[in-house]
């Protein structure tokens, strides 16, 4: 898979829906150094980092805060050293292909830490204060999408079977002349997670 994606620009990913299940959620916030400040931020908290850290640009942090993207930043003193997104909508696959966020769902992207700040729980941080934020829904659950040979990611920790990832079949695209042609399996267009062309039609989901 990996030759296919590299020469011939063919990509398949696998689409997981997490567990979520709020019996098994910490209440607690994981032990990170006092020095450290987590918190959810909009616009104006990230402005001053715009082009000085990994990732951030004025043009996607515009098109994230359009959205009303979620995001999680951890700050030492002045400097900003991790940051994570949450979606509910459309987000960007490529520079030709977006996915669809279903209704219900959220969608982590767009993570990052400093690497002098790695081991310190800052992602877990990030991802308890997203989770009991103002916009915390109870019914809501977690989806993302893997490559089918991304094996680092694939092969995690043991987890019990109630907190196991749900696998809910394939998308992907194949390149032709340029232009990538985006594919989705029946079980993952079933669930409303699909890759399609950027500019295409926003689909409406009935329930």
């Amino acid at each position: 898979m990996w030759a296919l994606g590299k020469y011939l620009g063919f990509h398949v990913h696998y689409v997981y829906v997490n567990s979520n299940r709020a019996d098994f959620e910490d209440p607690n916030p994981p032990e990170v150094p006092k020095e450290y400040e987590t918190r959810l931020v909009n616009f104006a908290d990230l402005e001053p980092y715009i082009d000085k850290v990994p990732g951030l640009s004025r043009n996607f942090l515009e098109h994230a805060f359009e959205f009303d993207d979620e995001c999680g930043a951890s700050f030492c003193g002045q400097d900003l050293v991790a940051y994570s997104f949450n979606k509910r909508s459309r987000t960007i696959v490529s520079d030709q292909l977006d996915a669809l966020i279903p209704d219900r769902f959220r969608y982590v992207y767009k993570s990052w830490t400093h690497p002098q700040h790695t081991r310190k729980k800052l992602s877990k941080m990030g991802a308890y204060v997203r989770r009991f934020g103002p916009k915390r829904c109870y019914e809501e659950r977690s989806i993302h999408y893997i490559e089918t040979h991304n094996y680092p990611s694939l092969l995690h920790s043991y987890q019990h079977p109630n907190a196991r990832s749900i696998r809910m079949g394939y998308v992907g695209w194949i390149t032709i002349f340029g232009k990538q042609i985006p594919f989705n399996s029946r079980r993952a267009k079933w669930l409303g997670f699909e890759f399609e062309r950027e500019h295409s039609r926003p689909r409406q989901y009935t329930y």
